[in-house]
């Protein structure tokens, strides 16, 4: 698949281009791996997402609770 990318700033462009330069990869191939990162990221938020429980937020105690009891099951 072929993405375009229209209207960029020219210091975006130039801040992109260097950070390419430094890995020693091309333009698109650093955009192609920074955006499957991204991908990726936004994949592991939508997993979250789908674990929260609406109108539940545990305290910070019930969080320790939670940690120390499965840690003595090590």
């Amino acid at each position: 698949m072929t993405v375009q990318i229209r209207n960029l700033d020219d210091d975006v462009t130039e801040r992109l281009r260097t950070r390419a330069h430094r890995a020693g990869l091309s333009l698109s191939e650093y955009l192609r791996r920074q955006l499957t990162e991204l991908a990726e990221q936004i994949e592991l938020e939508d997993r979250w997402d789908a674990l929260r429980i609406p109108g539940f937020t545990p305290s910070n105690d019930e969080i320790l609770e939670a940690i120390h009891v499965d840690r003595k099951w090590e």
